[in-house]
């Protein structure tokens, strides 16, 4: 059966562009105000400043302190949050439909009219060092950081998204606005807006609010990461488990390969039917938590699969995951596991469709991309056309023993890579 998308896109004289999803079936409404800056964007010299601007942001503007903001999204009962990514940074409301046009202006001054008082650029500046302080106490986040760190070393796409204390630390009021005013323009701009809408009022609504904004220069990202297979231990007292992430070079978010490749890990580890957790987890109880990630950019992607295990057991856990990666490359997985991989695949896609703050996400996504949202019809074939051959010959490609990389965080001796080794 088709599915019934009423999708309109409109570009406004200043480059700012439009997109809107009017879902008459539903009673709220979504919008977000996307910017194509996100960390990937930062020289060294200021890593961090976009999470940084998206906290201040929330900090006071030209018309609202920050209590008066708070009070502002409480008083229609909507939600306001904000996110940084690697390539983008996201503004967003969820509301009632008829309070759209006030989540449309609460954004517009927002993203518009911040002040950065220096007060608050002091105070902020503690709790994302405070922010950056929880992650070193979370082994399972660090090793997700310091992997990306090895594995695409000296590149912006390396380095976590929160910056550094030291590099938060020295970053100052001025650099803070002399990037927020370089990025923060109209040709960098996506407006999202999915739920219960009228495209025309949409488009009115970011007329008024937006129209004033500079045009702009595109953001530059920069050159393509270089992967690097590198072999890191990393020794951090108190930890009772030995924690390690195994990964490799993924196909980009504009690859024709995606769809493999997002099957190849779901068979891998996407799932309490996967692999790696049947083997590892359910049959041998030598993990909680076992699973494959895929993270996809613009030009380049990385698979990577993590684990924590007791330090006993750990190298042992490593061995059955290489063999689990020999498996993929040297058969063709059976039909019953690519028909499970393919239909949680489509039916993520399709579930996302019923929520108005996940179909305003891919309307901006799919636009910052691919120029443009993809039918869903056409996902679904994609998805659909995904083989036990082109799994095989996806995983032939990302699983080489040259390419993988590998990191180990534990306690003392059990953060050393002697007892791990890596053939692929």
């Amino acid at each position: 059966m088709p599915f019934h998308m009423d999708i309109r896109k409109k570009e406004l004289k200043n480059g700012l562009v439009v997109v809107t999803d009017a879902m008459p079936g539903v009673r709220s409404a979504s919008v977000g105000v996307w910017v194509r800056v996100g960390s990937r964007a930062e020289s060294a010299e200021v890593h961090g400043v976009s999470h940084f601007i998206e906290h201040l942001l929330f900090k006071g503007t030209r018309h609202r302190t920050a209590g008066e903001l708070a009070a502002a999204i409480d008083s229609i009962g909507g939600q306001l949050n904000a996110f940084t990514d690697k390539e983008y940074v996201g503004f967003y409301a969820k509301v009632l439909d008829e309070h759209l046009a006030r989540a449309f202006e609460l954004l517009s001054d927002i993203v518009l009219n911040p002040t950065f008082p220096a007060a608050e650029l002091r105070r902020e500046r503690n709790v994302i060092c405070e922010e950056i302080s929880m992650v070193e106490d979370s082994p399972q986040e660090l090793i997700h950081d310091l992997f990306l760190e090895n594995f695409w070393p000296g590149h912006a796409l390396g380095r976590p998204i929160s910056g550094t204390k030291a590099s938060v630390q020295r970053i100052t009021r001025q650099e803070v606005v002399r990037y927020f005013r370089e990025h923060y323009t109209a040709c960098n701009t996506v407006i999202s807006v999915a739920g219960n809408i009228r495209h025309g009022a949409v488009q009115r609504l970011a007329e008024k609010y937006f129209s004033g904004l500079a045009a702009g220069r595109p953001v530059a990202i920069g050159a393509s990461p270089a992967s690097t297979p590198a072999r890191v231990a990393r020794s951090k007292a108190h930890l009772e488990q030995t924690h390690f992430c195994l990964g490799t070079r993924a196909p980009s978010l504009l690859s024709a390969d995606r769809y493999a490749a997002h099957a190849l890990s779901h068979v891998l580890g996407g799932g309490v039917s996967s692999r790696l957790f049947q083997n590892i987890r359910e049959r041998r109880g030598l993990v909680y938590d076992i699973e494959s990630t895929l993270d996809l950019y613009r030009d380049a992607g990385s698979l990577v699969v993590y684990a924590g295990a007791a330090p006993e057991a750990a190298p042992e856990v490593l061995d059955l995951t290489l063999r689990e990666l020999r498996r993929l490359k040297g058969r063709l997985i059976p039909s019953d596991e690519l028909k499970r991989a393919k239909e949680f695949l489509k039916s993520s896609v399709v579930l996302s469709l019923e929520s108005t703050s996940s179909r305003m996400t891919q309307l901006a996504q799919q636009e910052i991309y691919y120029g443009g949202v993809v039918p869903i019809e056409e996902v679904l074939r994609k998805i659909e056309r995904v083989d036990v051959r082109s799994i095989r010959a996806v995983a032939n490609e990302m699983l080489n023993a040259p390419e993988i990389a590998l990191v180990v965080l534990g306690n003392g001796s059990a953060g050393s890579l002697r007892d791990f080794g890596i053939e692929v």
